[in-house]
């Protein structure tokens, strides 16, 4: 009973990591189009994913909200 319990999680964990989950900075504009930035986008320019809201160097807002999606 132990190994069937214990082969199915091992395969459940096969599953997910193969599937694709991927991390993305969502962020959408004021017209509703979407942007999607990888992790490495992100920490390229320096900022967190709630950051990339603002224009570099300024406090005027390029996106009405940017959030981590999983698997989108």
């Amino acid at each position: 009973m132990k190994k069937k319990s214990l082969q199915l999680l091992l395969a459940v964990l096969v599953i997910l990591s193969v599937s694709g989950c991927t991390k993305r900075c969502r962020c959408i504009k004021y017209n509703t189009n979407v942007d999607y930035y990888t992790p490495e986008e992100v920490s390229a320019q320096n900022k967190t994913c709630s950051e990339m809201r603002y224009m570099n160097g300024l406090s005027v807002q390029r996106y009405s909200l940017c959030e981590w999606v999983y698997g989108e």
